[in-house]
């Protein structure tokens, strides 16, 4: 497996990549939703007047980026660690008897 220690606790490096990841796109599709929205504004399709989402909104970049590079941060960290972790194969072989031939008469 690999895993890293951070504080007191092992963690799973490639369960940590995939959190942050999904962090980021969820970021990103908020980000992209925003950047929408304004756009429907600019063109005058909808007129609302400025609100808290805006900070909001305009953090989702940022943060979607910072999670980002932290996921990539993660996995270049579990490549780096792969010459010193063996990681668990199985391998399982199961017999397939060959189909019979049927019988002429």
């Amino acid at each position: 497996m690999l895993l890293v220690k951070v504080g007191s606790r092992y963690v799973h490096l490639l369960k940590m990549f995939g959190a942050l990841f999904s962090f980021a796109c969820s970021f990103y599709v908020l980000n992209a939703a925003y950047a929408l929205n304004k756009a429907m504004e600019v063109a005058g399709l909808v007129a609302s007047p400025s609100t808290a989402g805006d900070i909001f909104g305009t953090l989702t970049a940022p943060i979607a980026s910072l999670f980002f590079w932290l996921s990539m941060l993660v996995l270049g960290l579990a490549l780096y660690r792969s010459d010193r972790t063996i990681l668990p194969l199985e391998e399982d072989f199961e017999d397939i008897p060959a189909p019979k031939k049927p019988k002429r008469k």
